[in-house]
């Protein structure tokens, strides 16, 4: 087989393939691509093939694990920011602050972290109210202890 025939063989898939990720790449991601492709089409061989597939490869999942990323980043962030909306008693410019945050998965992660661990705080506070109530029914009143009013009022030092 004539390298013309391999080249043309090898040039149709590619120019699919490139046609495809190149379309749906922002040309800042493609760059790389882009120099692959251009070297098989400068001269064209079964390695510069694979090259360019692999880079075109490379470039089309980054860029949907990109667009992954920022779809999952902004369901948790929206998540997190409707729990501290139900759930914290915030000022209007907190959750306005709040709100202006990029929608990314990290900003994600740190509103649903927030909104767990007030979750927790409700519930150690709700069990400690539960357990204090408890013990006070549990020991009847307490005596208040008394205090000596005659030295507070003079200012005596008790020392």
């Amino acid at each position: 087989m004539s390298a013309d025939v391999t080249t043309a063989r090898l040039a149709a898939p590619l120019l699919h393939l490139a046609s495809r990720v190149l379309d749906a790449l922002p040309p800042g991601e493609a760059t790389d691509a882009v120099a692959a492709v251009r070297a098989f089409t400068d001269d064209a061989s079964p390695a510069r093939y694979l090259a360019a597939t692999r880079a075109l490869r490379v470039a089309e999942r980054r860029h949907k694990l990109a667009l992954l990323g920022r779809a999952v980043g902004d369901r948790r962030t929206a998540q997190g920011l409707e729990t501290l909306t139900r759930s914290a008693d915030f000022g209007p410019a907190l959750m306005s602050a709040l709100r202006a945050l990029p929608s990314d998965a990290r900003n994600g992660r740190r509103l649903s972290i927030i909104s767990d661990l007030l979750t927790a705080h409700r519930l150690i506070e709700a069990r400690a109210a539960g357990a204090l109530r408890e013990l006070r029914q549990s020991l009847g009143p307490v005596p208040l202890p008394r205090v000596d009013r005659r030295r507070k009022r003079r200012g005596d030092d008790p020392r």
